[in-house]
C-alpha cells in the first residue's frame, strides 16, 4: 500500500536544500521554512525539571524507513507556540543534518509530528526540540536498512499497558537493553479507556485518571469510560507522562498498531459494546472519530489522517515495514473493518453457552465451540475486511524476506478449553469452549482462508498481544488435526501492566453469581493446564505473567525471548525478572524450547 505524500519526491529534495521539512499536526502536511541560522546552532541543554515541564510527554520517533522516520513531541501552551528541532548524526550535535521550525497549535493539543526523508539508510540519528529557549531531552532513533541489506535484526514487542494503579516496569527493563533494539513493535491497547473499572483496576495515589467528561457505563459499579476527544487526549497525556514510557520512546523508534481499548472494549467499527445490548445499538461515529484523532495526535505513527472525511475514510493504519533482507512485518487493523460479534449479547441462547442476558458470557467469552462453528459457517464474519485481507495474503506470499511476520493485535491460534472431564463443572459447562471469540476464534472461516493461502509461505511468524499472558503456539494447516503440517509459529506477549488473564478470570468469576456458584473458581485455577491439554498446539502458556518480548531475526535463526516481570502494582520494581527463550530454524516452522 503506497503512502500518500503531499509533496512529490522532486519537490521534497528542493525543500531539503532550503532547510524545509514536511511537518504538521493534522494532514494536509504543511511546509515550514527554517529561515534563520539559530536553528542550525546546537541548542543549549536545559535543567531536567525545566525540560520535563516544557515537554511533559517527552519525545519519540516512529515508523523508520531507509530514508527517514517520523519525530514526535508535545509542548503544552495556551496559544500557538513555535518549536524548533534538530537532527544530527552524533549526540554532540556537531553534525546537524536537518533542522527547522514548526508550530504547536491547540488543534492538535499542541502535539507535533515531523516526517523526515532523504536521510542515510541503516544509520543512528539523534534529535531534540526547543520551545521558549527550553530544550527537550535528546532522542535517539535510526533509519531502516535497505531491503537487500544482510542485517540481523532485534526488535521488542509489547502490548496492553493499563496506567490505573499499575506501573510500567517492563519499559525500564527494556531501556537497559535499548542499545540492542532496532525498534519496538507495539501490538495494541496503548491506553485503556476507563477512568474507573473496579473489577479490573485498582487506582492508587499518583496512579489514577480523571476524565473531563466521561461516559457512565455502570453507576452502581462505578464504571466510567472515555467518550469525547478531551477524554481520550487526557488518557494519552497521562499515560505518556510515565517516566519509563517516556524513556523507552526517547531511546527507540516505535512501530504501532491499535486494538480495542484505544476506543472501547471489544469494539467493532464505530460500535462499542459497553452496555451489552441493554441500550440497543452502540453505534457512535463521534466517539470513534475522537478516539482515532487522539491516537493519531499522540503517537509517532507515519500514516495519513483526514479529520474531515469521517469514519472509516479518515485513516488507514494497516501497512508493511521492510527491515533489511531478513524481515517483512505486515501490520493489520483488526477493529476498523470487522463485523459485529456473531452471537448477540442480549438474548439467551443456551446451545452456544449464552446463559445470561445482556452479558458477554456466551457471546464474546466461553462459547460452545461446536455450536459456534455451526453458526459461523452459516454466517461467516470478517475481521480484516476484503481489501485488507487480500493485501495481507498477497503481501506475505510475494515477500522475499527470510522471515514474514504478521503483527496481529489479537491471538490467531485457537484458544480452546475442554471442560467435559472437569468434575467441578456443572452440566452446562461440561463442553468444549472457545475462550474468547472477540479474537480470531470468533472468525474461524476467515482465519482458515488466510492460513490456507499462507500455507506455502516459508518462515511465517505471528506476533500478537491482547490476552495478557505469554503463549507460544505452532500454527497448523488444519486446526484440530495433530497430524496436519506445521506451517508457522505464533508468539503472544503478556501485558506491560494490564491485569493478567489469570487474575482477570478470577475477578470475573468472583463477580458473577452463576460462575461463582458453579465451581468455576476451581476451573480457573487450572487454566493453563487445561489450555495445554485442550489445545496441544501450545508449546508454552503462562496466563499470570507481565512483561514483553524480544525477537532476534537472522539469516538462519529466529530467537524469541519472553521477559517476565512482577511487581506491577508497586511504584518501585522488585527486580524480579525471568527469561524464557524459544527458537526457530529457517525452513523448519516448528518451535524449539531453549529454556
Amino acid at each position: 500500500m503506497a503512502r500518500k505524500n503531499s509533496l512529490d519526491r522532486r519537490d521534497f529534495v528542493k525543500s531539503v536544500a532550503l532547510g524545509t521539512v514536511t511537518a504538521g499536526s493534522l494532514l494536509p502536511w504543511k511546509n515550514v521554512l527554517a529561515d534563520d541560522a539559530s536553528v542550525s546552532t546546537p541548542f543549549p541543554e536545559s535543567e531536567e525539571a525545566e525540560s520535563d515541564k516544557m515537554f511533559p510527554q517527552g519525545v519519540g520517533s516512529g515508523d523508520p524507513r531507509p530514508d527517514g522516520f517520523l519525530l514526535w513531541t508535545r509542548t503544552p501552551s495556551t496559544a500557538p507556540l513555535e518549536v524548533r528541532f534538530q537532527v544530527a548524526e552524533s549526540m554532540s550535535f556537531d553534525d546537524i543534518v536537518r533542522h527547522g521550525k514548526v508550530t504547536a497549535s491547540p488543534d492538535s493539543d499542541f502535539t507535533i509530528r515531523i516526517r523526515l526523508e532523504g536521510l542515510e539508510p541503516n544509520r543512528r540519528y539523534w534529535y531534540r526540540f526547543q520551545a521558549n529557549d527550553v530544550s527537550s531531552p535528546i532522542g535517539r532513533t535510526r533509519t531502516a536498512p535497505l531491503p537487500d541489506d544482510d542485517h540481523p535484526t532485534k526488535i521488542a514487542f509489547a502490548s496492553c499497558q493499563d496506567y490505573i494503579g499499575r506501573w510500567f516496569h517492563a519499559w525500564r527493563v527494556l531501556a537497559e537493553r535499548a542499545e540492542e533494539i532496532d525498534f519496538v513493535l507495539f501490538l495494541g491497547d496503548y491506553i485503556y479507556e476507563y477512568e474507573r473499572y473496579p473489577q479490573l483496576q485498582e487506582p492508587q495515589p499518583g496512579r489514577s485518571i480523571k476524565l473531563p467528561d466521561g461516559l457512565v457505563i455502570d453507576a452502581d459499579e462505578g464504571i466510567i469510560a472515555a467518550h469525547t476527544l478531551a477524554d481520550y487526549r487526557e488518557l494519552y497525556r497521562t499515560a505518556r507522562s510515565d517516566k519509563n514510557l517516556r524513556e523507552i520512546h526517547r531511546l527507540c523508534p516505535f512501530v504501532i498498531i491499535w486494538d480495542d481499548h484505544e476506543h472501547a472494549n471489544d469494539a467493532w467499527q464505530d460500535h462499542a459494546v459497553d452496555f451489552n445490548d441493554k441500550k440497543g445499538s452502540e453505534k457512535d461515529p463521534t466517539r470513534r472519530q475522537a478516539a482515532t484523532r487522539a491516537w493519531f495526535e499522540y503517537l509517532p505513527i507515519d500514516v495519513d489522517y483526514h479529520a474531515d472525511r469521517g469514519f472509516p475514510d479518515d485513516i488507514v493504519t494497516w501497512r508493511k515495514m521492510r527491515w533489511g533482507k531478513h524481515l517483512d512485518v505486515f501490520l493489520t487493523d483488526e477493529r476498523y473493518y470487522r463485523d459485529d460479534h456473531l452471537v448477540p449479547e442480549g438474548p439467551l441462547n443456551p446451545r452456544v453457552g449464552k446463559l445470561l442476558p445482556f452479558s458477554p458470557l456466551g457471546s464474546r467469552t466461553m462459547c460452545v465451540k461446536s455450536v459456534f462453528d455451526e453458526l459461523e459457517a452459516k454466517s461467516p464474519r470478517t475481521m480484516l475486511g476484503h481489501q485488507q485481507r487480500d493485501w495481507l495474503i498477497e503481501s506475505a506470499r510475494g515477500s522475499d524476506a527470510t522471515w514474514k511476520v504478521w503483527a496481529s493485535a489479537l491471538m490467531v491460534s485457537p484458544f480452546i478449553l475442554d471442560l467435559r472431564q472437569q468434575k467441578h463443572a456443572p452440566p452446562a459447562f461440561r463442553n468444549v469452549f472457545y475462550f474468547k471469540t472477540d479474537q480470531w476464534d470468533g472468525f474461524p472461516s476467515e482465519r482458515n482462508q488466510i492460513l490456507r493461502e499462507l500455507s506455502e509461505v516459508s518462515n511465517l511468524v505471528v506476533l500478537s498481544g491482547d490476552l495478557h499472558g505469554f503463549y507460544a503456539a505452532e500454527i497448523r494447516s488444519e486446526w484440530g488435526d495433530l497430524n496436519s503440517s506445521v506451517i508457522g509459529a505464533e508468539f503472544t506477549v503478556a501485558g506491560i501492566s494490564s491485569i493478567s488473564l489469570q487474575e482477570q478470570v478470577d475477578a470475573i468469576t468472583a463477580s458473577q453469581p452463576l460462575l461463582a456458584k458453579s465451581g468455576f473458581a476451581e476451573l480457573s485455577a487450572q487454566l493453563d493446564d487445561n489450555l495445554r491439554e485442550s489445545s496441544p498446539h501450545f508449546v508454552h502458556a503462562n496466563s499470570q505473567g507481565y512483561g514483553l518480548g524480544i525477537a532476534s531475526f537472522g539469516a538462519d535463526q529466529l530467537e524469541i525471548e519472553f521477559l517476565v516481570i512482577g511487581g506491577v502494582r508497586e511504584p518501585e520494581w522488585d527486580g524480579k525478572l525471568e527469561s524464557i527463550r524459544f527458537g526457530m530454524t529457517s525452513g523448519r516452522p516448528t518451535i524449539q524450547v531453549l529454556t
